[in-house]
């Protein structure tokens, strides 16, 4: 790079060191700008009449009313109960608390209907309920825990029994009532577009009443606490149907106890999906078989449950098996992950109306399946199962729950995907500078060096040029080559510059051109030289006539410092090597070069305008040239 001025150094420094900080500078605003992981908090409350699991409370509508809710991994709405649906009791009060409190739409003036739509989620598994929807203002947590609140998001009031609590949805895809061209975003969509998370992806386990004193479930909106579970190496992407997307392989299932051989409990392997919504595993009927032959389970057809009598009871936990799921991307083959499940996890309650009970009963989390579509892992298996979810990057991870009771959370950032493009899917979390980063500071601080280095040769190089031409002005005077030490000081008091001159008019400029300096262009602080006069020649050195002052100054001039003062030194005659030379040839003569696509170009730098056939070449005039336009040769 050619350096003209300090200006130009000032110039480069400024342009180093913005390479230098970007990079880091991008990183650090992105990563600033990112809002933080929403931790939901559950409740104490553990609800549900298809065994007992750990709730969450929801604020909705206007006053607001609080509703107790299950993270749906496979909605993207939020649905609430309404008082109706406490129809089948005449005990309200009981049935309210029951599912977990309900809406009374009526009572909200926020409510925006919509209309009356089925939910439509796991229709598969005989889920089907009606809702009346609507947009409503919801927010996260209950009173005083000062969660978020989003205005106008998508609300069904529900009736059925078929979804006893209340729904969170984690999905984030759009809901469409009646146009494609008007979807209605689901709430984390609209948590991450008003920036009260970093990206569209959860942790979710949920919980468990066997282990410790209660473990209480863990949901992180746009991260995950790592501090519940083991990390392991294996990711999943997301199958094509965006309806059953979070899919695994079960390779194999297997039962374990003491003092026994381990035992095999699956024929075939089949695609799993996880659903949060479901509160048990659903296996084909061939595998529920095998578990009614290792474990002793009855199969109750009125219920379609398998209940579990108090003497079966003692012996399963005299038993006490362990139920390992063995998972891999596929249902045969490459890296796989071991999903251990103790018998406690399998003992729950079922109570009435669950599946037409009139009584409350043990049952064993169990259900046949007749085809894919049928396969879920649900909350029985996210009792012992963290399932970090990564919508945008569209992949997941399942991991061993760990308990611990010192345990501290520990909640980590998914970023979002186009915050940067090395983040890993669910385990992208914040923990440093990306790799990108560091390169830029790298590549930063090499420029910067070259940079000083470079500022530093132009300070030289100045110097140089200043004594350079000082000993060529002090040779121009005296006529000669040689060193100048000594006579610089008695050369006139001209400032020396290279340079272009923009007013040419055809002829060609001489390398060095010298000029007298404007008075204001001389530096203030420029040594000051003082010109020793010189003798008056004897007269037989002219022969014999006596000379004016004049003369002899003319004379002394020409003699000892090789000038004529009557030449005006500042355009001094060209070197005959430096004189303008004849064209040597018309343009159109200039040898083309062929190309490869059959064109040819000129050798000469100056591009030919014109058509040679004509017998007029033309070339674009320079920067330097009076007129814009073209210039004939």
């Amino acid at each position: 790079m050619l350096l003209r001025s300090r200006n130009d150094a000032l110039v480069l420094l400024v342009l180093v060191n913005t390479l230098f900080f970007r990079s880091s500078a991008l990183e650090l605003t992105t990563r600033a700008s990112l809002p933080d992981p929403l931790v939901f908090t559950p409740d104490q409350n553990w609800d549900g009449i298809d065994g007992q699991w750990n709730s969450f409370t929801l604020r909705v509508g206007t006053p607001q009313q609080f509703v107790r809710v299950f993270p749906a991994t496979s909605s993207q709405q939020t649905w609430v109960v309404q008082p109706g649906g406490c129809a089948y009791t005449d005990n309200f009060g009981s049935c309210n608390e029951q599912r977990g409190w309900t809406f009374n739409i009526s009572a909200s003036s926020s409510w925006d209907p919509i209309g009356n739509f089925s939910t439509g989620v796991e229709s598969e598994l005989g889920y089907d309920s009606a809702a009346e929807y609507g947009y409503e203002t919801v927010g996260i947590g209950g009173l005083g825990e000062g969660g978020p609140t989003l205005l106008n998001t998508t609300v069904g009031a529900m009736m059925s029994l078929a979804y006893f609590i209340g729904i969170f949805g984690l999905h984030p895809k759009s809901t469409n009532f009646s146009s494609f061209n008007e979807p209605s975003p689901s709430y984390m969509t609209m948590l991450k577009d008003e920036k009260k998370i970093p990206s569209l992806s959860y942790g979710y386990t949920a919980g468990n009443q066997y282990r410790l004193d209660k473990v209480l479930a863990s949901l992180t909106l746009g991260g995950y606490d790592s501090s519940r579970f083991t990390p392991n190496d294996l990711s999943f992407s997301f199958a094509p149907d965006n309806e059953r997307d979070v899919v695994v392989g079960l390779q194999a299932i297997t039962a374990s106890s003491t003092g026994q051989e381990n035992q095999t409990l699956l024929a075939e392997p089949v695609t799993m999906y996880i659903d949060s919504i479901v509160p048990e595993i659903w296996l084909p009927t061939a595998a529920c078989e095998k578990f009614e032959q290792i474990f002793g389970l009855v199969y109750d057809v009125g219920t379609d449950l398998y209940l579990v009598n108090e003497t079966l009871h003692q012996t399963l936990l005299s038993m006490d098996p362990n139920i390992t799921f063995t998972l891999g991307r596929t249902t045969s083959g490459g890296q796989t992950i071991d999903i251990v499940l103790p018998y406690a996890a399998f003992d729950l309650t079922a109570q009435p109306p669950y599946q037409g009970l009139s009584n409350s009963s043990l049952y064993f989390p169990l259900r046949r399946g007749s085809n894919s579509t049928q396969y879920v892992f649900g909350r029985t298996f996210l009792q012992e199962a963290y399932l970090t979810v990564d919508h945008e990057r569209q992949s997941f991870s399942v991991s061993q729950c760990v308990f611990r009771e010192d345990a501290q959370q520990k909640i980590l950032a998914i970023k979002p995907l186009q915050a940067s493009s090395n983040a890993s899917g669910s385990g992208g979390g914040d923990q440093g500078l990306t790799k990108g980063a560091i390169a830029g500071i790298a590549i930063g601080t090499v420029g910067f060096i070259l940079a000083v280095l470079a500022l530093a040769g132009l300070v030289w190089r100045n110097r140089h040029l200043k004594a350079k031409l000082g000993r060529r002005i002090s040779s121009a005077a005296d006529g000669s080559h040689a060193g100048s030490e000594g006579i610089e000081d008695q050369g006139p008091n001209l400032m020396s510059k290279a340079e272009l001159d923009g007013s040419s008019t055809g002829h060609e400029k001489w390398p060095m051109e010298f000029k007298a300096p404007n008075p204001e262009e001389v530096d203030a602080s420029q040594t000051q030289i003082y010109e020793m006069q010189g003798d008056v020649p004897e007269g037989a050195e002219v022969d014999g006539r006596q000379l004016s002052e004049k003369e002899g100054m003319l004379y002394r001039e020409r003699k000892y410092n090789g000038t004529d003062l009557e030449v005006s030194p500042v355009t001094p005659t060209a070197p005959p090597e430096y004189q303008r030379r004849a064209a040597p040839v018309n343009g159109c003569d200039v040898r083309r070069v062929p190309l490869r696509d059959g064109g040819t170009h000129g050798v000469s730098p100056i591009t030919p305008v014109s058509d040679c056939s004509s017998g007029r070449w033309t070339r674009r005039r320079f920067s330097f040239e009076e007129e814009d336009g073209q210039h004939e040769l």
